[in-house]
């Protein structure tokens, strides 16, 4: 899976200017990956194939969020307590499907897409913070988070046939490409 969409390298100087609302982002995005992992086993307990590897995303998605909030603490900064809204996941949600089955295999494919361009830009985070402890956490988190985008995919072709799944993909890389180029640059993951 490729992204079609590439962010510029612009954007992520333009983030770092802000680093400190870029965590807080970061560290909302985590705990919602988490909670959306949660969310899917309370909805599907019956998929008892992905069951485990759900709980286990979940898990390092909030070991990600420690991370990041011990880099908030590091920087003098309190984490925020409110979500905020995301137009990246609302602009990607126009197109999800109401049929119970397919919004399951839409919800899959999203959370790959999204981790997909969180890996890309916390890639380019590490390639320009000036900050080397910073810099070395993206790079670090970029190569992990690749391993998830694999894992939703994986689990879709579980339920769901291979070539339907690969369409599906195909088609939201096409809105998530139009989504990310359209969204006003800021200091956040998405």
């Amino acid at each position: 899976m490729e992204l079609i969409y590439k962010t510029p390298i612009e954007w992520a100087k333009q983030a770092v200017e802000d680093m400190d609302a870029f965590l807080q982002d970061h560290a909302d995005a985590e705990r919602k990956v988490a909670n959306m992992c949660l969310s899917l086993i309370a909805k599907y307990p019956n998929r008892v194939e992905i069951i485990d590897e759900l709980i286990q995303i979940s898990v390092e998605e909030l070991l990600h969020f420690k991370q990041v909030y011990e880099l908030i603490r590091y920087r003098g900064q309190e984490l925020n307590g409110v979500f905020q809204k995301d137009p990246y996941i609302k602009g990607l949600m126009s197109i999800v499907r109401s049929d119970s089955e397919q919004l399951f295999m839409d919800r899959l494919i999203i959370a790959s897409v999204a981790e997909l361009r969180g890996s890309e830009r916390f890639k380019l985070i590490g390639e320009v913070c000036e900050d080397q402890k910073l810099a070395k956490f993206y790079t670090n988190l970029h190569l992990q988070e690749l391993e998830h985008i694999d894992s939703f995919i994986k689990m879709a072709k579980i339920y769901f046939d291979h070539e339907q799944v690969d369409i599906r993909t195909k088609e939201i890389l096409k809105k998530e490409a139009e989504v990310s180029s359209a969204l006003p640059w800021r200091s956040a993951i998405h």
